[in-house]
């Protein structure tokens, strides 16, 4: 069974709460869901991403997984929406990841947070054709953690047997991608430099709650958890 994000809990300033309310229901038209009292909470697909007033301003990396087919489309889609981050060296606003066959743009939320469409070719495709839609978006691609990169690698190997599939956790200045393809933790260090801003990176507290990975609990030195949920079998 491939792993994937069930839940996701991101902190954001108290201020931004209603903004980012009206960007990920309105602006990208995601399904608002219940979610804890002074919280927001959206389904992406198999995910459900949720904010909750924390300290201070902080800021995350995350991508959403576009079907490996809709990639133009969902582009398209994007373009209308929202003010897409560029090449800080070239301009694009595509960035093409052909060592992964996919590829992304990027947008800021309210919060600042460096979002990200990404679409894996192979990777979930529909076949749909037409304009895009956001009910087509199959769940959260990748979560930046912020930290010390060879320890989290080693704590998530040991405790889910999730291996590094692409970068390096021990290289400087490079990152350890976690997991598998589409469906990736991403391990950073403070300071490293986030695509496509360069904005370095901040350890913030996060929940991450995986699906297709054994039981297990990682709490991070930046506050919060990486852990297993166990969900029912269908009837």
């Amino acid at each position: 069974m491939s792993i994937s994000f069930h839940h996701v809990l991101l902190e954001t300033a108290t201020a931004v709460v209603p903004e980012l309310a009206m960007f990920y229901s309105g602006t990208l038209g995601l399904r608002p869901v219940p979610a804890e009292t002074g919280n927001v909470a959206v389904a992406v697909g198999e995910t459900t991403l949720e904010f909750r007033p924390g300290h201070g301003r902080p800021f995350y990396h995350y991508a959403l997984l576009v079907p490996g087919d809709r990639f133009d489309a969902a582009y398209r889609w994007a373009v209308g929406r929202l003010a897409l981050l560029p090449d800080v060296r070239t301009g694009a606003k595509v960035f093409d990841f052909e060592h992964w066959d996919a590829q992304a743009l990027y947008f800021h939320d309210p919060a600042d947070n460096i979002g990200e469409l990404i679409a894996h070719r192979g990777i979930g495709e529909s076949g749909v054709t037409g304009r895009f839609q956001p009910d087509e978006l199959l769940g959260l691609s990748e979560v930046g953690i912020v930290g010390d990169p060879p320890l989290l690698a080693e704590a998530l190997a040991e405790t889910f047997a999730l291996p590094v599939w692409s970068g390096s956790v021990t290289e400087e200045g490079r990152l350890g991608f976690i997991g598998e393809k589409a469906r990736t933790l991403i391990l950073a260090r403070a300071g490293r430099p986030w695509l496509p801003t360069g904005r370095p990176a901040e350890a913030h507290p996060l929940e991450v709650v995986l699906a297709g990975v054994v039981d297990g609990d990682i709490q991070l030195d930046s506050g919060g958890s990486v852990r297993r949920v166990s969900l029912p079998h269908p009837s």
